[in-house]
C-alpha cells in the first residue's frame, strides 16, 4: 500500500501546478500592484480561505451533484481541460499583458477589495474548470474515508500557499521587467497546456472506453 505521505505529496503537487504560482503571480501582480498592505493581507487571507471552502465543497459534494446530474467524472475531466486548455493558451501564446487598475482595491470601502478577492482572484486565476474537475476526479479516487480526510488535508495545506502567493504579488509589481513577468506567464501557459491536454485525452479515453464497453454489454 502506498505510502500516505506519498500519496499526500502526489495530490499536493497536483493542486500546486494546477494553481500554479507563477502564473497567478504574474497576473495576480497588475491587480495587486501598489495596494497597502493591509488591503494585500486583507485580500490573500480572503482569496485562500475561499478556495478552501470552494474545493472542500467540490470534493466532497462533486461526485454526488454529477450523479444527480447524469454526468461522468471522464466528461468533467475532458471538460476541465478544455477550460484549462482556453486558460493557459493565452498565457502561453501571448503572456500576461493584461493593464488592469487597482484603484478600486485602494478605496476605503473594503467591499471592494472583497469583490475583486472573488472575481477574478479566485475565479478564474485560483480556481479554474480544470481545478474543479481534477478535485471531483481525485475524490472518486479516494472515495474511503481515510482518502477523503487525506484529500481534505491537502486542500487545507494549499491554504497558506495561496496565502502567499498573493502577499508575493503586490510588491512583485514593479520589481520585474514586463519581459520577465511574460517570460514567467508563458512559462506557466506551458504548464497549464501540458496539464490540459493530459487531461483532455484521458477524459475522452475514459468516454470512449465506457462507451465501447457500454455497446459490448447490450450485444452479450
Amino acid at each position: 500500500m502506498e505510502a500516505w505521505w506519498i500519496q499526500f505529496l502526489l495530490l499536493y503537487i497536483t493542486f500546486l501546478a494546477m494553481f500554479s504560482p507563477p502564473a497567478t503571480m504574474a497576473a495576480a501582480a497588475t491587480i495587486l500592484g501598489g495596494v497597502s498592505n493591509k488591503v494585500l493581507r486583507r485580500v490573500a487571507l480572503r482569496v485562500s480561505l475561499a478556495y478552501v471552502i470552494v474545493m472542500l465543497i467540490v470534493i466532497w459534494l462533486g461526485n454526488y451533484m454529477l450523479t444527480a446530474l447524469g454526468l461522468s467524472t471522464h466528461a468533467l475531466s475532458a471538460t476541465g481541460g478544455a477550460a484549462l486548455l482556453f486558460q493557459g493558451w493565452p498565457l502561453m501564446t501571448r503572456g500576461t499583458k493584461a493593464d488592469q487598475s487597482n484603484a478600486a482595491l485602494n478605496s476605503d470601502s473594503p467591499k471592494n477589495a472583497d469583490d475583486l478577492a472573488v472575481v477574478p482572484l479566485l475565479f478564474p486565476i485560483s480556481i479554474g474548470g480544470g481545478t474543479i474537475a481534477v478535485g471531483i476526479s481525485s475524490a472518486a479516487h479516494n472515495d474511503t474515508f481515510a482518502g477523503m480526510m487525506l484529500l481534505s488535508a491537502v486542500i487545507l495545506a494549499m491554504a497558506p500557499t495561496i496565502a502567499l502567493t498573493f502577499l508575493i504579488s503586490g510588491p512583485l509589481h514593479g520589481r520585474l521587467s514586463t519581459g520577465a513577468m511574460d517570460t514567467i506567464a508563458r512559462i506557466s501557459g506551458i504548464i497549464l497546456v501540458a496539464l490540459s491536454l493530459q487531461l483532455l485525452v484521458s477524459g475522452l479515453t475514459g468516454l470512449v472506453t465506457s462507451a465501447l464497453h457500454g455497446a459490448v454489454v447490450k450485444t452479450l
